[in-house]
Parts: C-alpha cells; sequence; structure tokens
C-alpha cells in the first residue's frame, strides 16, 4: 500500500500591528512539537514577522532579529510636507500618496532584517504577502519581487504612512481588505490552517487626527475580521485552527521592548492547540 499523502500545513498571520510579533511565539511552539509549515501567509503586521519564518530563520533568531526590524520611532517623523499638501491642497498639489509620518524607519527596519534584495524567490517557505488597491479596496497578493518592497506595502496604514506603488497599483495595507487572509492559504491547496488572529484594538482617547484615523481603521478591519471568522467556520476545503493571543492591555506602534511579551504569549495561546494539531497530521 502507498503511504498517505503529506498534509499541506500553512500558517497565517493577521493584521494587528506590533502584537503580529506573537505569532513567532505560535511558530516557535509549532516547531517545537515537529509541525513543519509548507506556506506563510501574511497580512500587514502579519507580513512584517511572517517573512521572518518564511526567509528560514530559526526561531530564536527570528525572537532577536524581531527587535532590530520594528524601530520603536517608526511614528516619531512627522512628513511636514504630506501634511502641507493637505492641508492646502490646491496650491501644493495634495495627491494619493499621503502619510502623516515619513517611512524612513520602516524601510530602513524591513531591509535590514530580510535584505534590500531579498525575493520570493528565496524563501525557504513559500510566502504570500496581501495588500489593498488604494482605487479599487480589493485585496492584492504578493508573492515575487523583494520581499522588503511587498512587506512595506502592506504595512501601509491608512493615513499614517502613505501607500506603495508596485507594479503599477498603488498598494496599501491589507489589513483594509483581508485582514486574516485564510482564503489565500485555500487557494494555495493548503490541507491545515493554522491562523493566528488579533483584534485591532480601539484608541482609548481620541484626541487628534492620527487617533480618530487609527479608530476609523479599527472599526473596519474588526467587522472584517468577525465576517471572516465566520467564512472560515462554513469553509469545508481546509481544516482550519485559530490561535488568538490575548493582551489585558494596548499594544502601541512603538511597544518594541514587549516584543519578548509578545512572542511569550503567542506561544502560550498556541499550546492549549498543540496534541489537537499533532492528532490532525496524524
Amino acid at each position: 500500500m502507498s503511504a498517505p499523502a503529506k498534509q499541506r500545513v500553512a500558517l497565517v498571520i493577521g493584521a494587528g500591528g506590533l502584537k503580529c510579533a506573537a505569532a513567532l511565539g505560535t511558530w516557535r511552539r509549532l516547531v517545537e512539537a515537529g509541525i513543519a509549515i509548507d506556506l506563510v501567509v501574511g497580512c500587514s503586521g502579519g507580513a512584517i514577522f511572517g517573512a521572518l519564518a518564511a526567509l528560514g530563520f530559526e526561531p530564536e533568531q527570528a525572537a532577536k532579529t524581531a527587535m532590530k526590524l520594528w524601530l520603536g520611532d517608526v511614528t516619531k517623523r512627522v512628513n511636514y510636507a504630506a501634511l502641507g499638501r493637505a492641508s492646502l491642497p490646491g496650491l501644493l498639489k495634495f495627491n494619493e500618496r499621503f502619510g502623516i509620518f515619513k517611512d524612513t524607519r520602516l524601510r530602513i527596519g524591513f531591509e535590514a532584517a530580510y535584505g534590500k534584495f531579498t525575493m520570493f524567490e528565496q524563501t525557504r517557505i513559500p510566502f504570500h504577502v496581501v495588500t489593498t488597491d488604494l482605487h479599487t479596496g480589493k485585496p492584492v497578493v504578493l508573492n515575487r519581487g523583494r520581499v522588503a518592497e511587498a512587506v512595506r506595502a502592506s504595512a501601509s496604514v491608512p493615513v499614517v504612512f502613505e501607500p506603495v506603488l508596485l507594479n503599477g497599483r498603488m498598494l496599501m495595507d491589507g489589513a483594509i481588505s483581508n485582514p486574516l487572509p485564510v482564503d489565500v492559504a485555500v487557494r494555495e491547496g493548503a490541507d491545515l490552517i493554522i491562523a493566528v488572529a488579533f483584534e485591532t484594538p480601539r484608541q482609548p482617547d481620541v484626541r487628534t487626527a492620527g487617533a480618530y484615523a487609527l479608530q476609523m481603521f479599527a472599526n473596519i478591519t474588526n467587522q472584517l475580521l468577525a465576517y471572516q471568522f465566520a467564512a472560515a467556520n462554513l469553509m469545508h476545503h481546509a481544516e482550519i485552527v485559530t490561535i488568538a493571543p490575548h493582551f489585558e492591555q494596548n499594544i502601541s506602534f512603538n511597544d518594541v521592548a514587549r516584543i519578548p511579551f509578545i512572542i511569550e504569549q503567542g506561544a502560550l495561546a498556541a499550546e492549549p492547540h498543540l496534541d489537537y494539531l499533532k492528532r490532525l497530521l496524524g
């Protein structure tokens, strides 16, 4: 008798900002349990940290790199030129490449971690990054070209960072169209999908334009996430196991010092699911 075909396992990491570093803890526990990943799909923050797994970093090495990947001052350099264009759109010619903060530190961190010219074809595990077309609102899946550029596009939080022109399309945060892209893993033929999901936190105090934008963003993505949970439960094409790390306090963009804690929360969230995952995989 021939041996049964190996089940294809996908790790899908949803949007969630810096909290997505928790997926590194989840991934570490999967590796320790002997559960191999055959596909990584990332969206927004999920793409940022999912890239480390896809590129073949060892879990401990990935955790150390994460501290350098997302620099603590990513929202400290204000883009005054963009604000000027927004204030005087007729005079200074406002355009769609608007972001309150400069993305210099984002690019430095991504290129240092992944390599400036590292291509998708060089990843150890097949990797897919979900972004959103600014003009159509539809999700765009990237799996070719430079990894750092694709991740930068997926991390373009509306109003906060400017979108990225890539392959003739203006691309922004994947969370706007597909905050937990399990459908991408289904289309790629995954038999078992491990989905790491995060709810976008609401702003405790909406007193600035940035906080207002983030509050609207949270409302939209949380509603989308709820619908995707419902749709995932109706899917019969693959087994979907959802892991949702829990955080008592809000994790902000600049909480880099808390990354080790965030990673451990991801490991703890994975623990109750390991026996079930191993039974599914025989």
